[in-house]
């Protein structure tokens, strides 16, 4: 199910900047507002994405330190955008520092489950060998 929901989340991203390029490209003298919003929200998410690959390169032994330091970075970034592309005047800031601290947080639980899941299934396989060499089972192949 979160599988489902982070390929909606990105497809229906993909969606509005492909949506955006054409109506820039293909009827330039219709002027929708939304698609300079999709060309900004893009623009920053590239400035979010490249800073979070940065910060990934410098480990820390805290778990709560790299998610605070990754809403931080991401708050910081997006009320930066907001001057620049003047998105306070009917975005309020703290609406973006919401927003920041909930993307945030999903992002964490999508990882933290995924990797359960997978340390799940870790745990399952090296039982099931154990198992195998110790004789009890036939080996599985």
């Amino acid at each position: 199910m979160k599988g489902i929901i982070l390929n909606t989340m990105a497809t229906t991203g993909l969606a509005l900047v492909i949506l955006s390029v054409f109506v820039r490209v293909l009827l330039p003298g219709f002027d929708l507002y939304f698609t300079f919003a999709v060309f900004q929200t893009f623009a920053a998410n590239i400035v979010i994405h490249l800073g979070l690959a940065l910060l990934r390169k410098f480990e820390s032994k805290y778990l709560v330190v790299e998610v605070l330091l990754d809403i931080v970075y991401t708050t910081v970034t997006l009320i930066v955008f907001g001057f620049i592309f003047d998105w306070f005047g009917i975005t309020p800031v703290w609406a973006l520092i919401v927003m920041a601290i909930t993307i945030n947080l999903a992002s964490l639980y999508l990882y933290i489950s995924r990797f359960m899941k997978d340390a799940n299934t870790i745990n399952s396989l090296l039982k099931k060998r154990n198992k195998n060499k110790n004789g009890h089972e036939k080996e599985v192949r």
